[in-house]
């Protein structure tokens, strides 16, 4: 080849290129690609490093950004340089904050790396959402493995939020009377059991009965220590408006509320004899007299045996008609009484002490059933020995 050739070659190769650069020059550029967030371009770049790489294409990295290869890396022909800006995320699970640095850039991604991407978790913002540079704010709230016992059933569901949040998930349904231990609003904790109790208040009205009241009146129509009934009593009745408060079916409480008057009672009126006795008779028909007394009247009163108080039954409490103990229909005209001791079919004398008066009865009947009294006797037995009243104390013997 003569000088003159290789002198046109070699100026040949120090021509300028379009860009102003020798060819010289442009030959010692290296091709490189730089991803940045997942955006990828080729350029070319002179020898040096990562970092030199990168600011010479205005691209700056901070201490949370990640660089692959490391920025001290030097780079050559084909080097693939991915750039990945760090995004701050202010992070609020179940209300407790905290903020967090990430490279992810999508809301799915960031839940996954803090193992939060639990499908039934309650995300604030949606899981396909891109994160900005700025950064973002995310809630979460964690569904929780807990258990509801209702109605003697225990249901294990997985849900996220409170008390209130589970049993809806339970399928329960549930009002303000209801009972939750832990509270409706209580955030779910990580195996948390929870008992339910369904309350249900109901108002209940029933009729009661009022006992009548007795009083006396002195008359002189009647001899001093005779006396009649001249009003016989008669129960009153009452309305009474009761709150029935039940806890899964069960009635735990009863409270009365109102009472409305539906009849008044009627008083018992008895007359008191006031008018002086008559003139003793002569000893025959005195004799006489007496005799005929001691027997309307039982005999001659009880001087020893029991002392005790006795009740009367028959008149106007339901008993009449009914069956005794002794197998007869109750007949509260007839000298009969109750006893749970004394021996059925057996005759007792029984003398009010009060008075004296005498009568023979026939035990035909148990009871009574009242602490301290010992006969509880017939409507006619009663009227006998104390004419209108409902207690009087008694001495017996048989």
């Amino acid at each position: 080849m003569s000088k003159v050739v290789a002198a046109a070659i070699a100026g040949a190769l120090t021509l300028t290129t379009a860009g102003g650069l020798t060819v010289a020059k442009v030959m010692d550029r290296a091709d490189v690609t730089i991803s940045v967030d997942g955006v990828s371009q080729q350029v070319k770049v002179r020898p040096g490093s990562v970092d030199q790489a990168l600011k010479a294409q205005g691209i700056s990295v901070g201490s949370h950004d990640t660089v692959q290869p490391a920025l001290a890396t030097k780079v050559a022909d084909g080097t693939y340089i991915a750039v990945n800006y760090g995004r701050k995320v202010n992070l609020d699970v179940d209300g407790t904050g905290s903020s967090r640095w990430t490279t992810a850039r999508t809301v799915s991604a960031v839940l996954q790396q803090l193992n939060l991407d639990n499908p039934k978790n309650i995300v604030s913002v949606s899981r396909s959402a891109q994160i900005p540079r700025k950064g973002l704010n995310l809630a979460v709230s964690v569904a929780r493995d807990v258990s509801v016992t209702a109605a003697g059933k225990t249901t294990k569901v997985t849900t996220p939020g409170t008390v209130a949040d589970a049993l809806d998930a339970a399928g329960v349904k549930y009002d303000s009377n209801d009972i939750s231990k832990p509270g409706l609003g209580t955030a779910l904790t990580e195996g948390m059991s929870i008992a339910w109790t369904k309350v249900d208040v109901k108002n209940s009205t029933k009729n009661v009965s009022v006992a009548y009241s007795k009083t006396s009146v002195d008359t002189s129509k009647l001899t001093k220590g005779d006396t009649k009934i001249t009003t016989q009593g008669v129960d009153g009745v009452n309305q009474e408006t009761w709150v029935m408060t039940y806890h899964d079916g069960k009635l735990v409480s009863q409270k009365r509320t109102a009472v409305k008057k539906v009849k008044a009672p009627v008083t018992q009126v008895t007359e008191v004899g006031t008018k002086a006795p008559a003139p003793k008779p002569s000893s025959s028909s005195s004799s006489s007299s007496s005799s005929s007394s001691s027997s309307s009247s039982g005999g001659s009163p009880v001087t020893g045996g029991t002392t005790c108080t006795a009740s009367t039954y028959g008149a106007n409490d339901g008993t009449a008609g009914g069956p005794t103990a002794s197998g007869e229909t109750f007949d509260p005209s007839q000298l009969t009484a109750a006893s749970k001791t004394l021996p059925l079919g057996s005759s007792i004398r029984v003398t009010n002490v009060a008075n004296g008066q005498t009568v023979t009865v026939r035990i035909n009947d148990r009871g009574p059933y009242v602490g301290g009294r010992c006969l509880d006797l017939s409507t006619a037995a009663m009227n006998a020995i104390a004419p209108g009243e409902g207690l009087v104390t008694v001495r017996y013997s048989s």
